[in-house]
């Protein structure tokens, strides 16, 4: 993960440029069962100013006209092909579902992936991670409108639905499973020649 480090501190570099900022939520059913699902998607641009190459460093542009210096790492590769005016493009995204499968057993995995720019292509780089909950609904109780999940580490949770009827299509045993996913993507594009 490395890789990912260098990445995350590009995108935090470019917390001052302007963003765009796409989001969404839905509810509703698959399998008979609630399902939710939430996403959202930030996007930041900013041009390069100038390249030194003797200490690596990349004078910024922003959308809203800030400048900002960046040191790249040495893990962010063909550093050599980064010149002035190319456009410099970070999104970052987070996604969480939450769906209810037939009985089973609770626990827990993770996952993660990284990957580079090829040799003599401008700069890109992407991480991601995935981490999945599997807690089992131990007691239902429609009249405070709750349920109770327990986790693979045995630690138990109250849970409010966010719409209490969704607690008859469920029951005792099933598993509430939980994912969250987050991604990161920095890339260097050439700059667009005016006409």
């Amino acid at each position: 993960m490395k890789y990912a480090v260098g990445i995350l501190a590009m995108l935090l570099a470019t917390t001052a440029m302007a963003a765009s900022t796409s989001s969404t939520a839905k509810s509703s059913m698959k399998g008979g069962k609630p399902y939710f699902e939430a996403k959202e998607s930030v996007t930041a641009h900013a041009t390069v100013l100038s390249v030194n190459p003797s200490n690596r460093h990349v004078k910024l542009k922003t959308e809203a006209g800030d400048t900002v210096k960046v040191t790249a790492g040495p893990d962010v590769k063909n550093f050599a092909q980064i010149k002035k005016g190319d456009m410099v493009s970070v999104t970052y995204t987070e996604k969480l579902t939450i769906h209810v499968e037939p009985a089973g057993a609770p626990g827990a995995s993770a996952e993660a992936s990284a990957a580079t720019a090829k040799p003599g292509a401008k700069p890109s780089a992407s991480a991601s991670a995935k981490v999945e909950y599997r807690a089992t609904i131990t007691a239902i109780d429609k009249t405070k409108g709750t349920a109770t999940l327990k986790g693979a580490d045995g630690s138990e949770v109250e849970v409010t639905p966010l719409h209490p009827e969704n607690l008859d299509k469920v029951k005792v045993g099933d598993v509430v499973v939980f994912t969250y996913s987050e991604a990161v993507a920095a890339s260097v594009e050439k700059a667009v020649a005016s006409k």
